[in-house]
């Protein structure tokens, strides 16, 4: 089950995320915390290429099995902290929530087509 992501769809969300002029502190909590759900459930999480990935059931980790695996406060505050020491554009940022966003709802998908 190949995902259904494309740049269109990234595009039209990335700007829909720079129209509600989020603070950037939040955007950057938001962006760690789909990271980090992403890297619970997937195979390599944090090296993922929405864009370019084939087949989630593959990449899923062993131990999901019908939902969704949430990382702690701790883990998505230490991810938060390098992406913002890392100081990316307020538009780097909208991409790639968008990105996640998007990967995270095809991983949803994926999950419950299993369960």
């Amino acid at each position: 089950m190949a995902p259904h992501i494309d740049k269109d769809e990234v595009t039209k969300l990335a700007f829909r995320r720079y129209k509600s002029d989020e603070p950037y502190e939040k955007s950057v909590w938001y962006l760690a915390e789909l990271c980090c759900i992403i890297n619970r459930n997937l195979k390599n999480g944090f090296d993922i290429e929405p864009l370019e990935t084939d087949n989630l059931i593959l990449m899923l980790r062993d131990d999901v099995n019908g939902e969704v695996k949430m990382p702690s406060q701790d883990e998505i505050r230490s991810v938060a902290e390098v992406i913002y020491n890392e100081n990316p554009p307020r538009s780097e940022l909208h991409w790639f929530i968008a990105e996640k966003t998007l990967l995270l709802e095809e991983i949803k998908k994926v999950l419950s087509s299993k369960a």
